[in-house]
Protein backbone atom coordinates (compact mmCIF):
# COMPACT_ATOMS: atom_id res chain seq x y z
CA UNK A 1 0.00 0.00 0.00
CA UNK A 2 1.51 3.32 -1.09
CA UNK A 3 0.29 6.46 0.67
CA UNK A 4 0.60 9.69 -1.33
CA UNK A 5 0.62 12.81 0.83
CA UNK A 6 0.34 16.50 0.06
CA UNK A 7 0.53 19.81 1.89
CA UNK A 8 -2.57 21.96 2.10
CA UNK A 9 -1.72 25.65 2.63
CA UNK A 10 -4.70 27.72 3.69
CA UNK A 11 -4.73 31.37 4.71
CA UNK A 12 -7.00 31.81 7.69
CA UNK A 13 -8.18 35.11 9.13
CA UNK A 14 -7.41 34.90 12.82
CA UNK A 15 -9.12 38.08 13.86
CA UNK A 16 -10.55 41.43 12.89
CA UNK A 17 -11.22 44.36 15.15
CA UNK A 18 -11.69 48.08 14.84
CA UNK A 19 -11.31 50.74 17.48
CA UNK A 20 -11.78 54.48 17.65
CA UNK A 21 -9.31 56.87 19.20
CA UNK A 22 -9.35 60.63 19.80
CA UNK A 23 -6.26 62.61 18.82
CA UNK A 24 -6.04 66.06 20.39
CA UNK A 25 -3.51 68.75 19.59
CA UNK A 26 -3.06 72.52 19.38
CA UNK A 27 -1.95 74.91 16.67
CA UNK A 28 -0.32 78.24 17.42
CA UNK A 29 0.07 80.85 14.71
CA UNK A 30 3.66 81.95 14.31
CA UNK A 31 4.65 85.58 13.99
CA UNK A 32 4.57 85.53 10.18
CA UNK A 33 0.86 84.64 10.08
CA UNK A 34 -1.87 87.30 10.42
CA UNK A 35 -4.73 86.94 12.89
CA UNK A 36 -7.67 84.63 12.18
CA UNK A 37 -10.98 86.03 11.00
CA UNK A 38 -12.75 82.80 10.00
CA UNK A 39 -11.60 79.19 9.95
CA UNK A 40 -12.65 77.78 6.59
CA UNK A 41 -11.88 74.10 7.17
CA UNK A 42 -9.58 71.64 8.86
CA UNK A 43 -8.52 68.33 7.39
CA UNK A 44 -5.85 65.77 7.90
CA UNK A 45 -4.27 62.51 6.88
CA UNK A 46 -3.36 59.48 8.96
CA UNK A 47 -0.04 57.77 8.31
CA UNK A 48 0.62 54.39 9.91
CA UNK A 49 4.32 54.42 10.75
CA UNK A 50 4.67 50.91 12.15
CA UNK A 51 2.70 47.93 13.43
CA UNK A 52 3.78 45.04 15.61
CA UNK A 53 1.86 41.92 16.58
CA UNK A 54 2.28 40.54 20.07
CA UNK A 55 0.09 38.03 21.86
CA UNK A 56 -3.55 39.15 21.68
CA UNK A 57 -2.65 42.66 20.45
CA UNK A 58 -1.56 44.78 17.50
CA UNK A 59 0.63 47.69 18.53
CA UNK A 60 0.11 50.67 16.22
CA UNK A 61 2.31 53.73 15.90
CA UNK A 62 0.96 56.49 13.68
CA UNK A 63 0.94 60.15 12.78
CA UNK A 64 -1.89 62.55 12.00
CA UNK A 65 -0.95 65.43 9.73
CA UNK A 66 -3.36 68.32 10.35
CA UNK A 67 -3.93 71.24 8.03
CA UNK A 68 -6.04 74.28 8.96
CA UNK A 69 -7.16 76.80 6.34
CA UNK A 70 -8.37 80.23 7.49
CA UNK A 71 -9.31 83.68 6.27
CA UNK A 72 -7.34 86.53 7.84
CA UNK A 73 -8.55 89.81 9.30
CA UNK A 74 -6.79 91.81 6.60
CA UNK A 75 -8.88 94.21 4.51
CA UNK A 76 -8.28 92.31 1.31
CA UNK A 77 -9.31 88.66 1.10
CA UNK A 78 -6.31 86.57 2.03
CA UNK A 79 -6.29 82.90 2.94
CA UNK A 80 -3.57 81.09 4.88
CA UNK A 81 -2.57 77.60 5.95
CA UNK A 82 -1.21 76.36 9.26
CA UNK A 83 -0.05 72.80 9.76
CA UNK A 84 0.92 70.53 12.62
CA UNK A 85 1.55 66.85 13.28
CA UNK A 86 0.47 64.69 16.18
CA UNK A 87 1.73 61.17 16.77
CA UNK A 88 -0.15 58.42 18.57
CA UNK A 89 0.27 54.89 19.90
CA UNK A 90 -2.67 52.52 20.17
CA UNK A 91 -3.40 48.88 20.88
CA UNK A 92 -5.93 46.81 18.96
CA UNK A 93 -6.88 43.80 21.05
CA UNK A 94 -7.60 40.58 19.14
CA UNK A 95 -7.75 37.42 21.22
CA UNK A 96 -5.74 34.46 20.00
CA UNK A 97 -3.22 36.22 17.75
CA UNK A 98 0.52 35.61 18.14
CA UNK A 99 3.82 37.10 17.00
CA UNK A 100 4.19 34.61 14.13
CA UNK A 101 1.10 35.87 12.35
CA UNK A 102 0.87 38.64 9.79
CA UNK A 103 -1.50 41.58 9.80
CA UNK A 104 -2.51 44.89 8.35
CA UNK A 105 -3.91 48.07 9.83
CA UNK A 106 -5.95 50.65 7.96
CA UNK A 107 -6.91 54.06 9.30
CA UNK A 108 -9.66 56.51 8.49
CA UNK A 109 -10.46 59.97 9.88
CA UNK A 110 -14.12 60.03 10.91
CA UNK A 111 -14.19 63.76 11.61
CA UNK A 112 -12.05 66.70 12.75
CA UNK A 113 -13.35 69.34 15.14
CA UNK A 114 -11.66 72.67 15.72
CA UNK A 115 -12.11 75.52 18.18
CA UNK A 116 -10.34 78.85 18.42
CA UNK A 117 -9.67 79.21 22.16
CA UNK A 118 -7.37 82.20 21.95
CA UNK A 119 -6.57 84.83 19.36
CA UNK A 120 -3.72 82.77 17.90
CA UNK A 121 -4.42 79.31 19.32
CA UNK A 122 -6.71 76.59 17.92
CA UNK A 123 -7.61 73.27 19.49
CA UNK A 124 -8.00 70.29 17.16
CA UNK A 125 -9.68 66.95 17.87
CA UNK A 126 -9.71 64.10 15.36
CA UNK A 127 -11.67 60.88 15.70
CA UNK A 128 -9.62 58.11 14.08
CA UNK A 129 -10.95 54.68 13.14
CA UNK A 130 -8.28 51.97 13.21
CA UNK A 131 -9.08 48.64 11.56
CA UNK A 132 -6.78 45.70 12.28
CA UNK A 133 -6.81 42.34 10.53
CA UNK A 134 -4.59 39.38 11.35
CA UNK A 135 -4.13 36.22 9.31
CA UNK A 136 -1.97 33.11 9.31
CA UNK A 137 -0.94 30.49 6.78
CA UNK A 138 -1.80 27.02 8.04
CA UNK A 139 0.05 24.10 6.48
CA UNK A 140 -1.77 20.78 6.93
CA UNK A 141 -0.47 17.41 5.76
CA UNK A 142 -3.19 15.45 3.98
CA UNK A 143 -3.45 12.02 2.37
CA UNK A 144 -4.29 12.69 -1.24
CA UNK A 145 -4.32 9.14 -2.54
CA UNK A 146 -3.66 5.51 -1.60
CA UNK A 147 -2.45 3.10 -4.23
CA UNK A 148 -2.48 -0.67 -3.93
CA UNK A 149 -3.75 -2.56 -0.93
CA UNK A 150 -6.11 -5.56 -1.08
CA UNK A 151 -9.63 -4.56 -2.21
CA UNK A 152 -9.20 -1.09 -0.74
CA UNK A 153 -12.12 1.33 -0.82
CA UNK A 154 -11.53 5.06 -0.23
CA UNK A 155 -13.87 7.98 0.36
CA UNK A 156 -12.76 11.40 -0.83
CA UNK A 157 -14.04 14.91 -0.25
CA UNK A 158 -13.28 18.00 -2.28
CA UNK A 159 -11.93 21.13 -0.65
CA UNK A 160 -11.93 24.52 -2.36
CA UNK A 161 -9.52 27.09 -1.03
CA UNK A 162 -7.34 30.03 -1.92
CA UNK A 163 -3.69 29.06 -2.06
CA UNK A 164 -1.93 32.31 -1.18
CA UNK A 165 1.28 32.29 -3.17
CA UNK A 166 2.74 35.55 -1.99
CA UNK A 167 2.02 38.99 -0.59
CA UNK A 168 3.87 41.86 -2.18
CA UNK A 169 4.23 45.44 -1.05
CA UNK A 170 5.75 47.97 -3.39
CA UNK A 171 5.77 51.70 -4.00
CA UNK A 172 5.30 53.75 -7.12
CA UNK A 173 6.27 57.38 -7.53
CA UNK A 174 3.57 59.25 -9.45
CA UNK A 175 4.77 62.44 -11.14
CA UNK A 176 3.05 65.03 -13.26
CA UNK A 177 3.69 68.66 -14.10
CA UNK A 178 0.88 70.62 -15.69
CA UNK A 179 -0.16 74.22 -16.31
CA UNK A 180 -3.56 75.50 -15.28
CA UNK A 181 -5.68 77.04 -18.01
CA UNK A 182 -5.58 80.68 -18.96
CA UNK A 183 -9.24 81.06 -17.99
CA UNK A 184 -8.19 80.68 -14.35
CA UNK A 185 -6.05 83.08 -12.29
CA UNK A 186 -2.47 82.30 -11.35
CA UNK A 187 -1.71 80.65 -8.02
CA UNK A 188 -0.98 82.52 -4.81
CA UNK A 189 -1.13 79.45 -2.57
CA UNK A 190 -2.19 75.83 -2.79
CA UNK A 191 -4.76 75.20 -0.04
CA UNK A 192 -5.66 71.57 -0.59
CA UNK A 193 -4.49 68.65 -2.71
CA UNK A 194 -6.36 65.38 -2.54
CA UNK A 195 -4.85 62.43 -4.40
CA UNK A 196 -7.02 59.38 -4.96
CA UNK A 197 -5.82 56.25 -6.82
CA UNK A 198 -8.14 54.16 -9.01
CA UNK A 199 -7.33 50.73 -10.37
CA UNK A 200 -8.21 50.35 -14.05
CA UNK A 201 -6.92 46.85 -14.76
CA UNK A 202 -4.13 44.45 -14.08
CA UNK A 203 -2.62 41.61 -16.03
CA UNK A 204 -0.24 38.82 -15.09
CA UNK A 205 2.64 37.75 -17.27
CA UNK A 206 5.16 34.98 -16.64
CA UNK A 207 7.10 36.91 -14.00
CA UNK A 208 5.27 40.10 -13.11
CA UNK A 209 2.00 41.87 -12.31
CA UNK A 210 1.27 44.80 -14.59
CA UNK A 211 -1.01 47.33 -12.90
CA UNK A 212 -2.64 50.22 -14.76
CA UNK A 213 -4.49 52.96 -12.96
CA UNK A 214 -5.21 56.62 -12.51
CA UNK A 215 -4.40 58.98 -9.67
CA UNK A 216 -6.99 61.73 -9.59
CA UNK A 217 -5.70 65.02 -8.21
CA UNK A 218 -8.28 67.45 -6.82
CA UNK A 219 -6.73 70.83 -6.05
CA UNK A 220 -8.09 73.95 -4.34
CA UNK A 221 -5.93 77.07 -4.56
CA UNK A 222 -6.10 80.74 -3.73
CA UNK A 223 -5.50 83.16 -6.58
CA UNK A 224 -7.07 86.26 -8.07
CA UNK A 225 -8.50 87.09 -4.60
CA UNK A 226 -10.74 84.04 -4.66
CA UNK A 227 -10.73 80.28 -4.36
CA UNK A 228 -10.31 78.16 -7.49
CA UNK A 229 -10.29 74.46 -8.21
CA UNK A 230 -8.45 72.17 -10.63
CA UNK A 231 -8.89 68.46 -11.37
CA UNK A 232 -6.26 66.37 -13.05
CA UNK A 233 -6.06 62.67 -13.93
CA UNK A 234 -2.57 61.17 -13.85
CA UNK A 235 -2.32 57.75 -15.56
CA UNK A 236 0.32 55.30 -14.37
CA UNK A 237 1.59 51.79 -15.01
CA UNK A 238 3.42 49.87 -12.32
CA UNK A 239 5.25 46.53 -12.47
CA UNK A 240 5.54 44.10 -9.57
CA UNK A 241 8.19 41.50 -10.35
CA UNK A 242 7.88 38.00 -8.93
CA UNK A 243 9.35 34.82 -10.33
CA UNK A 244 6.65 32.68 -8.65
CA UNK A 245 3.76 34.26 -10.55
CA UNK A 246 1.68 32.01 -12.77
CA UNK A 247 -0.38 33.42 -15.63
CA UNK A 248 -3.58 31.82 -14.31
CA UNK A 249 -3.08 33.25 -10.82
CA UNK A 250 -5.39 35.85 -9.36
CA UNK A 251 -4.48 39.07 -7.62
CA UNK A 252 -6.13 41.32 -5.06
CA UNK A 253 -4.72 44.87 -5.04
CA UNK A 254 -5.05 47.68 -2.52
CA UNK A 255 -3.67 51.16 -3.17
CA UNK A 256 -3.06 54.12 -0.90
CA UNK A 257 -1.31 57.47 -1.29
CA UNK A 258 1.06 57.66 1.68
CA UNK A 259 2.93 60.85 0.85
CA UNK A 260 2.80 63.73 -1.57
CA UNK A 261 4.39 67.06 -2.29
CA UNK A 262 4.37 69.73 -4.97
CA UNK A 263 6.30 72.67 -6.35
CA UNK A 264 4.90 75.81 -7.96
CA UNK A 265 6.71 76.96 -11.07
CA UNK A 266 6.41 79.90 -13.37
CA UNK A 267 4.95 79.73 -16.83
CA UNK A 268 6.59 81.34 -19.85
CA UNK A 269 4.76 84.55 -18.95
CA UNK A 270 6.31 84.54 -15.45
CA UNK A 271 3.09 83.62 -13.59
CA UNK A 272 2.82 80.81 -11.04
CA UNK A 273 0.66 78.53 -13.13
CA UNK A 274 2.57 75.24 -13.23
CA UNK A 275 2.00 72.60 -10.56
CA UNK A 276 4.71 69.95 -10.33
CA UNK A 277 3.12 67.06 -8.40
CA UNK A 278 4.74 64.02 -6.89
CA UNK A 279 2.92 61.33 -4.91
CA UNK A 280 4.10 58.14 -3.26
CA UNK A 281 1.67 55.30 -3.95
CA UNK A 282 1.72 52.22 -1.72
CA UNK A 283 0.54 49.08 -3.53
CA UNK A 284 -0.31 45.91 -1.62
CA UNK A 285 -0.88 42.82 -3.76
CA UNK A 286 -2.03 39.39 -2.65
CA UNK A 287 -1.33 36.74 -5.26
CA UNK A 288 -3.37 33.56 -4.99
CA UNK A 289 -4.79 30.59 -6.86
CA UNK A 290 -8.29 29.16 -6.53
CA UNK A 291 -7.57 25.49 -5.92
CA UNK A 292 -9.60 22.36 -5.44
CA UNK A 293 -8.13 19.24 -3.89
CA UNK A 294 -9.45 15.87 -2.83
CA UNK A 295 -8.58 14.49 0.59
CA UNK A 296 -9.24 10.97 1.81
CA UNK A 297 -11.60 11.08 4.76
CA UNK A 298 -12.27 7.35 5.17
CA UNK A 299 -11.10 3.96 3.92
CA UNK A 300 -11.65 0.24 4.43
CA UNK A 301 -10.88 -3.06 2.76
CA UNK A 302 -13.47 -5.67 1.79
CA UNK A 303 -11.00 -8.47 2.44
CA UNK A 304 -8.44 -7.42 5.04
CA UNK A 305 -8.55 -5.55 8.32
CA UNK A 306 -6.71 -2.22 8.14
CA UNK A 307 -5.66 0.18 10.90
CA UNK A 308 -6.42 3.85 10.39
CA UNK A 309 -5.93 6.96 12.48
CA UNK A 310 -8.02 10.08 11.96
CA UNK A 311 -7.71 13.70 12.93
CA UNK A 312 -9.93 16.74 12.76
CA UNK A 313 -8.77 19.80 10.89
CA UNK A 314 -10.42 23.18 10.56
CA UNK A 315 -9.98 25.01 7.30
CA UNK A 316 -11.30 28.18 5.74
CA UNK A 317 -12.78 26.97 2.48
CA UNK A 318 -13.14 29.51 -0.29
CA UNK A 319 -16.67 29.43 -1.68
CA UNK A 320 -16.81 32.45 -3.95
CA UNK A 321 -15.06 35.72 -4.78
CA UNK A 322 -17.42 38.28 -6.25
CA UNK A 323 -16.83 41.82 -7.48
CA UNK A 324 -19.94 43.99 -7.35
CA UNK A 325 -20.19 47.44 -8.92
CA UNK A 326 -22.67 49.91 -7.41
CA UNK A 327 -23.54 53.19 -9.11
CA UNK A 328 -25.01 55.99 -7.00
CA UNK A 329 -26.48 59.23 -8.32
CA UNK A 330 -27.50 62.09 -6.06
CA UNK A 331 -28.75 65.62 -6.61
CA UNK A 332 -28.31 68.18 -3.84
CA UNK A 333 -30.52 71.25 -3.98
CA UNK A 334 -31.34 74.14 -1.70
CA UNK A 335 -27.81 74.39 -0.30
CA UNK A 336 -27.04 77.78 -1.86
CA UNK A 337 -24.20 76.59 -4.08
CA UNK A 338 -22.66 79.35 -6.14
CA UNK A 339 -19.42 77.57 -6.93
CA UNK A 340 -18.20 74.12 -5.94
CA UNK A 341 -14.46 73.80 -5.45
CA UNK A 342 -14.16 70.12 -4.64
CA UNK A 343 -16.17 67.05 -3.66
CA UNK A 344 -14.41 64.26 -1.77
CA UNK A 345 -15.95 60.88 -1.06
CA UNK A 346 -15.36 57.88 1.13
CA UNK A 347 -17.36 54.69 1.44
CA UNK A 348 -17.71 52.13 4.22
CA UNK A 349 -19.77 49.01 4.91
CA UNK A 350 -21.98 49.24 8.00
CA UNK A 351 -23.84 45.94 7.79
CA UNK A 352 -24.62 42.93 5.64
CA UNK A 353 -27.04 40.04 5.88
CA UNK A 354 -28.33 37.14 3.83
CA UNK A 355 -31.94 37.39 2.68
CA UNK A 356 -33.05 34.18 0.96
CA UNK A 357 -30.63 33.77 -1.97
CA UNK A 358 -29.28 37.33 -1.87
CA UNK A 359 -26.56 39.08 0.04
CA UNK A 360 -27.70 42.55 1.07
CA UNK A 361 -24.91 45.03 1.73
CA UNK A 362 -25.68 48.25 3.57
CA UNK A 363 -23.12 50.99 3.17
CA UNK A 364 -22.72 54.70 3.58
CA UNK A 365 -21.11 57.17 1.22
CA UNK A 366 -19.69 60.20 3.01
CA UNK A 367 -19.25 63.34 0.89
CA UNK A 368 -17.27 66.41 1.89
CA UNK A 369 -18.16 69.39 -0.28
CA UNK A 370 -16.15 72.61 -0.44
CA UNK A 371 -18.14 75.48 -1.94
CA UNK A 372 -18.95 79.18 -2.12
CA UNK A 373 -22.35 80.10 -0.73
CA UNK A 374 -24.42 82.31 -3.00
CA UNK A 375 -26.15 84.66 -0.52
CA UNK A 376 -23.29 85.29 1.92
CA UNK A 377 -20.39 84.71 -0.52
CA UNK A 378 -18.81 82.76 2.33
CA UNK A 379 -16.56 79.78 1.80
CA UNK A 380 -18.13 76.76 3.45
CA UNK A 381 -17.88 73.01 3.79
CA UNK A 382 -20.76 70.55 3.82
CA UNK A 383 -20.77 66.93 4.96
CA UNK A 384 -23.43 64.64 3.46
CA UNK A 385 -23.95 61.00 4.34
CA UNK A 386 -25.74 58.93 1.70
CA UNK A 387 -26.83 55.43 2.75
CA UNK A 388 -27.11 52.80 0.02
CA UNK A 389 -27.97 49.13 -0.36
CA UNK A 390 -26.57 46.55 -2.76
CA UNK A 391 -28.07 43.15 -3.52
CA UNK A 392 -25.81 40.39 -4.82
CA UNK A 393 -27.30 37.15 -6.09
CA UNK A 394 -25.25 33.97 -6.41
CA UNK A 395 -26.02 30.30 -5.92
CA UNK A 396 -23.01 29.89 -3.63
CA UNK A 397 -24.01 32.73 -1.28
CA UNK A 398 -25.97 31.46 1.69
CA UNK A 399 -26.35 31.60 5.44
CA UNK A 400 -23.47 30.28 7.50
CA UNK A 401 -20.70 31.73 5.40
CA UNK A 402 -17.96 33.96 6.74
CA UNK A 403 -18.15 37.03 4.54
CA UNK A 404 -15.48 39.71 4.22
CA UNK A 405 -16.22 42.78 2.12
CA UNK A 406 -13.71 45.32 0.90
CA UNK A 407 -15.15 48.50 -0.53
CA UNK A 408 -13.47 51.15 -2.64
CA UNK A 409 -14.57 54.35 -4.29
CA UNK A 410 -13.81 53.80 -7.96
CA UNK A 411 -15.08 57.02 -9.49
CA UNK A 412 -16.59 60.32 -8.40
CA UNK A 413 -17.86 62.95 -10.79
CA UNK A 414 -19.91 66.07 -10.13
CA UNK A 415 -21.21 69.15 -11.90
CA UNK A 416 -23.16 72.21 -10.81
CA UNK A 417 -26.05 73.58 -12.85
CA UNK A 418 -27.80 76.58 -11.34
CA UNK A 419 -28.36 75.49 -7.71
CA UNK A 420 -28.35 71.73 -8.36
CA UNK A 421 -25.21 69.75 -7.58
CA UNK A 422 -25.31 66.40 -9.41
CA UNK A 423 -22.99 63.69 -8.11
CA UNK A 424 -22.27 60.31 -9.71
CA UNK A 425 -20.27 57.73 -7.81
CA UNK A 426 -19.08 54.23 -8.70
CA UNK A 427 -18.35 51.90 -5.76
CA UNK A 428 -16.58 48.56 -6.10
CA UNK A 429 -17.31 45.91 -3.48
CA UNK A 430 -15.09 42.84 -3.39
CA UNK A 431 -16.89 40.04 -1.54
CA UNK A 432 -14.93 37.11 -0.14
CA UNK A 433 -17.33 34.33 0.88
CA UNK A 434 -15.69 31.59 2.94
CA UNK A 435 -16.89 28.63 4.93
CA UNK A 436 -15.32 27.55 8.18
CA UNK A 437 -15.26 23.79 7.75
CA UNK A 438 -14.35 20.91 10.03
CA UNK A 439 -13.10 17.78 8.27
CA UNK A 440 -12.29 14.43 9.86
CA UNK A 441 -9.69 12.87 7.63
CA UNK A 442 -7.25 9.99 7.66
CA UNK A 443 -3.84 10.90 9.01
CA UNK A 444 -2.28 7.41 9.05
CA UNK A 445 -3.24 4.09 7.42
CA UNK A 446 -1.65 0.65 7.78
CA UNK A 447 -2.61 -2.60 6.13
CA UNK A 448 -2.64 -5.95 7.97
CA UNK A 449 -2.58 -9.60 6.91
CA UNK A 450 -5.69 -10.40 8.98
CA UNK A 451 -8.51 -11.48 6.68
CA UNK A 452 -12.18 -10.62 7.24
CA UNK A 453 -14.21 -13.79 7.90
CA UNK A 454 -17.52 -13.72 5.97
CA UNK A 455 -18.30 -17.47 6.05
CA UNK A 456 -21.00 -17.28 8.72
CA UNK A 457 -22.88 -14.36 7.15
CA UNK A 458 -26.21 -14.99 5.36
CA UNK A 459 -26.16 -14.96 1.57
CA UNK A 460 -28.64 -12.03 1.43
CA UNK A 461 -29.32 -9.33 4.01
CA UNK A 462 -32.41 -7.13 3.79
CA UNK A 463 -31.44 -3.76 5.23
CA UNK A 464 -33.85 -0.93 6.08
CA UNK A 465 -32.43 2.55 5.46
CA UNK A 466 -32.10 4.64 8.61
CA UNK A 467 -32.00 8.42 8.88
CA UNK A 468 -28.65 9.92 7.78
CA UNK A 469 -27.50 6.61 6.24
CA UNK A 470 -25.20 6.76 3.23
CA UNK A 471 -24.30 3.91 0.89
CA UNK A 472 -20.68 4.32 1.95
CA UNK A 473 -21.55 3.68 5.62
CA UNK A 474 -23.67 0.63 4.73
CA UNK A 475 -21.05 -0.81 2.39
CA UNK A 476 -18.32 -0.35 4.99
CA UNK A 477 -20.45 -1.99 7.70
CA UNK A 478 -21.05 -5.14 5.62
CA UNK A 479 -17.61 -5.25 3.94
CA UNK A 480 -18.95 -4.80 0.45
CA UNK A 481 -18.72 -1.92 -2.00
CA UNK A 482 -21.01 0.89 -3.04
CA UNK A 483 -20.94 -0.36 -6.63
CA UNK A 484 -22.08 -3.83 -5.57
CA UNK A 485 -25.02 -2.44 -3.58
CA UNK A 486 -26.06 -0.26 -6.52
CA UNK A 487 -25.81 -3.21 -8.89
CA UNK A 488 -27.85 -5.49 -6.61
CA UNK A 489 -30.61 -2.94 -6.08
CA UNK A 490 -30.62 -0.91 -9.28
CA UNK A 491 -30.25 2.21 -7.14
CA UNK A 492 -30.56 5.13 -9.50
CA UNK A 493 -29.60 7.88 -7.06
CA UNK A 494 -27.27 6.64 -4.30
CA UNK A 495 -27.06 10.14 -2.78
CA UNK A 496 -30.80 10.37 -2.01
CA UNK A 497 -31.71 7.38 0.15
CA UNK A 498 -35.15 7.42 1.78
CA UNK A 499 -35.50 6.31 5.44
CA UNK A 500 -37.58 3.13 5.60
CA UNK A 501 -36.50 2.01 2.14
CA UNK A 502 -35.31 -1.61 1.96
CA UNK A 503 -32.21 -2.68 0.06
CA UNK A 504 -30.54 -6.04 -0.60
CA UNK A 505 -26.96 -6.71 0.48
CA UNK A 506 -25.49 -9.80 -1.14
CA UNK A 507 -22.66 -11.73 0.41
CA UNK A 508 -19.57 -11.96 -1.71
CA UNK A 509 -17.12 -14.52 -0.43
CA UNK A 510 -13.48 -14.09 -1.34
CA UNK A 511 -11.78 -17.06 -2.98
CA UNK A 512 -9.40 -17.27 0.00
CA UNK A 513 -12.28 -18.74 2.02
Amino acid sequence: MEVIKDILKVEEQKGYEQIETLIETEIYLNQTKPDIDTILWADGKVEILSTKIIRDKILVNGLVKFKLVYKSQEEELNIYIVETNSDFNEEIEIQGITEEMAGEVNARIEYIQYEQVEERKINLIALINLMGKVYAINSVEIIQNIEGGPNLQVLKEKIRYNDVLRREESYAIIKDAFEIGQEQPSIDEILKIELHPYEKEYSISADRIILSGIVEASIIYFGGKKLNSVKREIPFTHFIDNSEIQIESKCNIDMEIVDGNYQLKESLEGDLRIIDLEGKLKISAKLYDNKEKEVIVDAYSTSNHINIEKEEIFITENVKDIISIEEISKELTGKGFQEVYAVEGETSIINYQYIEDKLMIEGVLVLNIYYLEKETEAIKTLREELPYKSYITSEELQQGLTTNIKTNLEKLEYYLQEDILSIQVVIKNHIFANRERKITMISEIQETDELIDKKNRPSIIIYMIQKDDTLWDIAKRYNTTVDEIVLANNVLSPTTLMPGEKIIIEKKVDINF
